[in-house]
């Protein structure tokens, strides 16, 4: 679980990242009633990048790992064309 720990922090920080140096909009909600985690990222009312995780507490520890390695790299790329984009613009 400690890896898993790590994953969500680096999610929360990749979001108030996005939330605070860019013009994306982010949402991360830890739902106890429904057992779901789910995140989203939008720019202005258009949604770039969302993912749900459904019974969240019942997951795999490997699977939940994997999925949330791979929000982490989704949300690295968007950060990283964000600061591409920033860089050509100059």
């Amino acid at each position: 679980m400690d890896q898993n720990l790590a994953l969500f922090n680096q999610i929360n920080s990749l979001s108030y990242w996005l939330l605070k140096e860019s013009h994306f909009k982010s949402s991360v909600t830890l739902d106890a009633t429904d057992d779901s985690y789910f995140i989203s990222i939008k720019n202005g009312i258009e949604s770039i990048y969302k993912h749900h995780i459904e019974n969240f507490s019942k997951k795999d520890e490997r699977l939940l790992n994997f999925e949330l390695a791979s929000i982490v790299q989704h949300l690295l790329s968007i950060k990283r064309s964000f600061q591409d984009h920033q860089r050509i613009a100059g």
